[in-house]
Parts: structure tokens; sequence; C-alpha cells
């Protein structure tokens, strides 16, 4: 039976319309069909623009040749990324009616690679920790994670093949984690954050959700970037079990372990790499600038609206309220001196592998799960990579993430091709 096209990946999508076996028509409704289906059970979407993304798909059939490396490709838009004629509400009341009247700038360079808009996705307050109203497709008493939850649960329940996702803490790779889709967090400043919500301006990194690591090179040549050669060599890759290994749940460290044991049947080169002693600062170091920076970030609503925060999120601001400067400049030192360190890593290894999270998606929809095996990379700025791999015990996605150096975005979306096709 034919896949429909609502579960195509991006990749295999983009070619078949250039092929012009399938048109961005059909791809446009076949979404849309599945979200009529399930979005009353997922929720994932804040606001959708269904005829909007119908006259942009009509006019992308008519043109003799794709646009872009994107053509045809309907997007989640996560709910704090401005767009020009939807809401974008940030998951918070204050901003209930809010519309920008113009697209964020990274909106408007996927539309101009052949990409189009099909809808808001849900995020957290703020792209914060009060939950939004998403539903993890695997199982709808499970949490989707935070904050881009919308995003994530969409592409995973083939409603769109690709969303945007956003990362101060842990929250790209984590919903890829819990939802078995795989998600990338480029280097810190990759992209143009204009147009898009700031919650802590030196933490803020943009990413996306996709099927396939194939649909990642399509972003980012999207973007202007070309893709890494092939791997035609097995990888060096160092297995970092981080200070936080304990947190993991015992059958995800089992399952990361039996990565490791794959990879290296395949021809890959995995040792283990020790973290330095002092990197078990970095998380505090991390949640310093994070609340620091967010109390700065989200002073006027504070002042106008309190009574319209939640308490997850007047919280964030109490904690942020608390770290004086010189604590908030001690962070950002233990930060550089970590960024130094992982040289010691890149001499040895092309990327490494740790845990995505500590296990399945939690029970239950108000906790989004805990950011630690994603919070310490967010701050040192490095390129990130979740990929699923096997199911837990509750038949929840488990997932591997791979981390690359600084500014090394598309070798490492090189890297993680030749991982997918070894632990597929």
């Amino acid at each position: 039976m034919a896949k429909s096209p609502n579960r195509l990946s991006a990749s295999e999508a983009v070619r078949r319309m250039g092929e012009k076996r399938l048109k961005a028509r059909d791809l446009v409704e076949a979404c849309l069909d599945r979200i009529e289906q399930r979005e009353g059970q997922v929720h994932a979407w804040e606001a959708l623009d269904p005829e909007g993304a119908r006259k942009r798909a009509d006019l992308l059939d008519k043109r003799a040749k794709p646009i872009g490396p994107l053509h045809g490709v309907p997007l989640a838009v996560k709910d704090i990324i401005s767009t020009r004629t939807m809401p974008t509400t940030c998951g918070s009341p204050i901003y209930r009616d809010h519309v920008a009247g113009v697209d964020a700038a990274c909106v408007t360079q996927l539309v101009k690679a052949g990409a189009l808009v099909l809808g808001k996705a849900v995020t957290t307050e703020f792209a914060g920790a009060h939950a939004g109203k998403t539903h993890n497709p695997h199982n709808l008493r499970h949490t989707p994670a935070g904050s881009s939850s919308g995003s994530a649960a969409a592409v995973a329940d083939f409603m769109a093949p690709v969303g945007y996702g956003t990362q101060t803490a842990g929250s790209v790779i984590r919903p890829g984690a819990f939802n078995g889709v795989v998600a990338y967090k480029g280097t810190y400043g990759w992209a143009d954050m204009t147009g898009v919500k700031t919650y802590a301006k030196s933490l803020d990194t943009l990413g996306f959700f996709a099927r396939e690591t194939n649909d990642l090179a399509l972003i980012r040549a999207a973007y202007g970037h070309e893709a890494a050669d092939p791997v035609r060599e097995p990888p060096r890759i160092g297995l970092i079990r981080t200070p936080w290994w304990d947190l993991a749940e015992p059958y995800n460290q089992k399952n990361i372990l039996e990565a490791v044991r794959a990879l290296r049947a395949a021809g890959a080169k995995v040792r283990e790499w020790q973290a330095p002693e002092d990197w078990t600062g970095l998380m505090q170091a991390q949640h310093r600038i994070m609340t620091k920076e967010a109390t700065q970030s989200y002073a006027p609503e504070r002042k106008r609206f309190p009574h319209l925060l939640s308490p997850v999120m007047q919280q964030g601001m109490i904690d942020g309220d608390a770290v004086t400067a010189k604590q908030y400049a001690d962070a950002k030192k233990r930060k550089k001196v970590a960024v130094a360190q992982l040289d010691d890593a890149w001499e040895k290894f092309d990327l490494l592998l740790a845990p995505s999270a500590k296990g399945e998606a939690p029970a239950g929809l108000g906790n989004t799960g805990d950011p630690v095996f994603n919070r310490f990379w967010t701050l040192l700025g490095t390129p990130c990579i979740a990929l699923p791999f096997n199911t837990g015990p509750f038949g929840l996605p488990l997932s591997v993430q791979l981390i690359g150096k600084h500014g090394s975005d598309d070798q490492l979306i090189s890297w993680a091709r030749w991982v997918e096709s070894r632990l597929s």
C-alpha cells in the first residue's frame, strides 16, 4: 500500500514533488486530514491557516521547477515565533490576541526556500516550564515535553513533516526524544532570532523536528549551508555518560550501551570520554544565566500583568532575582572554561554520544520532564541531534543524543546520517 503523503519525510516529499509525482496541495490536504482526525486528542496546534496553506500550495504547484530545497513542505511554527497573519500567543493569556503583522526572520527564510506555514504549534508559557495543552501522541496520558511540545507532537503524529523548536534548556532535544522524532538544536547563534520571543538571550537557540536526518540537511540548505561530504570511514565516537549518568533510568542506560555495541559492530571506534569533574557546576550555571536573563526579558510582562503569569513562571523570576551579579559572572566564567575543556574531546573524537533524556516521557501532563541531559550542552552552545532508538518499558520512544563541535552542524548531520542508518 502506498504511503500517505503526510507520512513522507520532507526529503521524500520534495523529491516526489520535483519529479511531479506529488503535488504540494495533496500533501497539505493529507496533513489537514490528519489534523482533523487527531487534533482533538493530541492538541498540538494553537492556530491553523488551512486556506493560506492551500493557496500557497496551489501557487507552488503551478511552477515549472521547485523554488528551493523545501518546496511545498508544510511547517509547524512554534508559537513564540512571529507570523504575519496568525496570532503569536507565546502560550500566555497576555498575548492571546496578539498578531505581530510580520514573519520572524526564520519563517521568512524557509518560506523563501519553498516551505509553507500550516499553523502555529502549541508552546509552554513563554517557552518555560509551565506545561501547555499538548499530549504525547504515542500515549495521550504522557507528556510530550516542553517547550516545543506542539511542534514535536505534530511531526510525530504525521500532522506536519517539519516543525520549528527553540531550546533554552532542553526544549528541542527532549521533545524529540519523548515523541520519537529526529530533533536538531543548532550551534548557538547559527540562525537569526529576530521575531522569536526571547527567554534568555545568551542561551536561546533555534532548532527543528523532522522525520529523518536528511530533512535536517534540507533545512540547513534553506539557510545557504552546503551538506557535508558523505561519511566514508566509520566515525570516532566519544561516549560521554556525563556527571549525571546515575539520574538516567536503568533501562535507558542499557539502551545507550546497546547503541554503543551496535555502532561498534558497524565499525565505529567508540571510547569513553570522561567529563571534567568541575562540570558538575554547569547545571547551576545554566540555571542562573537562564533565570537572570529571563527577569530582563519579561520585566514588562511582570510589571504590567503579574496576575497573568503562572506560579511556575513567577518562581522562575524569583530565582532570577536571587542571582547576584557575581554569581552571574561566575556562571559565564564556568561556561567559558567548559567550552575550552571540550577541545580535548574534539582532538580525539568526531562526535560525542550521550542520553537525550532520563528515559521515556513521564506520565501526566503537568510535568514536562527533566532537561538534565540537555542544559549543559545548551550552555556550551554545541550543535545537538536526537535520534530515536528503541522503546522503553511502557512502549514509549527512547533516543540517543549526538553532540558536535561548535559550528560543525553540517558535519554532525552527516555523522548522524551514518549513525541513523546503523541504528535503524
